[in-house]
């Protein structure tokens, strides 16, 4: 592939895949699905993506990178990163503006992925929302009137919010962490207790297992949904939001725990609820990223 105009990449970078694509008149196109690999680096990871961008475009107009964790965006680095341990105080603006010789802007992986979801009108340009991502990890996004609320550059990181006080100690070095008890790992860990099998199942073979009623994977959902539920109710607590926007991998099995969720959520509090799925679209973040570029640089 190759093209005789420069163009708007966007940048997917998560703890297992990083997916990257542009911008295209009515949409975006995604060009690669690579494997984010932690334990090689962040250098490691650029080099293959500066290898398929400068494939594809050889004067790239701009570039936007959503990555998951902690980002100073005035700066321009991943401050740290529960699910890309040792990736610490990377500068990673400058280190993808070098390589790919062009503008580059950066955000956390949930910022973009609301980005997209502002820019489609799947999430109300007025009133309060939050939004969560439930994947390798549990983002957030606080959005205001069409806009994200950044606080004082951190806001949203919902996943390190303790629900367990004395519970399972985290990545970030905390106990007891949101994402601990409602992402992908502890899905799977629920499903080895209750198949009695020590064996790794992905969620997407859970997922399957429920789909046959399989007792095992409908009651890992069914615990999955219950701590799901109980984050809820801590952040309808805190901000009382018009709603809420669910995201991310884990979405498409949405229908085995969110009946779950929403009971433990009405048991616990009498905030009315209202929890809706965003349609599942993995490359939303990447796209999101691209018009944060895009929008950013002109």
């Amino acid at each position: 592939m190759s093209n005789s105009f420069s163009l708007h990449w966007g940048i997917d970078i998560g703890g297992t895949t990083t997916i990257l694509g542009y911008l295209k008149p009515g949409g975006f196109e995604k060009i690669a699905t690579l494997n984010t690999d932690p334990p090689s680096g962040p250098d490691s990871l650029l080099m293959k993506i500066n290898q398929v961008i400068s494939e594809a475009d050889g004067t790239p107009c701009s570039a936007g990178a959503g990555i998951a964790g902690l980002v100073d965006r005035s700066e321009g680095l991943l401050v740290s990163s529960p699910n890309l341990p040792g990736w610490k105080n990377y500068p990673l603006r400058a280190k993808l503006s070098d390589i790919l010789n062009c503008p580059v802007v950066i955000d956390n992986d949930c910022n973009v992925f609301a980005i997209q979801a502002i820019e489609s009108s799947s999430i109300p340009d007025s009133g309060l929302w939050l939004m969560i991502t439930l994947g390798t990890g549990i983002g957030g996004t606080i959005i205001h009137d069409g806009s994200i609320l950044y606080g004082s550059g951190y806001a949203g990181e919902f996943g390190h919010m303790a629900v367990e006080a004395t519970g399972k100690i985290c990545l970030c070095g905390s106990k007891g962490c949101w994402e601990r008890y409602a992402a992908s790992e502890a899905l799977s860990n629920y499903y080895r207790k209750q198949s009695c099998n020590d064996s790794y199942h992905s969620p997407k073979e859970i997922a399957h297992l429920a789909s046959i009623t399989e007792y095992a994977a409908l009651s890992a959902f069914n615990e999955f949904g219950k701590w799901l539920g109980i984050g809820l109710v801590n952040l309808y607590h805190c901000f009382s939001p018009d709603g809420v926007y669910l995201a991310g991998g884990l979405i498409g099995a949405s229908e085995f725990f969110l009946e779950s969720a929403e009971s433990e959520f009405h048991r616990r509090c009498a905030f009315s609820w209202n929890v809706n799925v965003l349609p599942s679209n993995s490359d939303a973040g990447a796209e999101g990223a691209a018009i944060m570029g895009r929008n950013r640089t002109g």
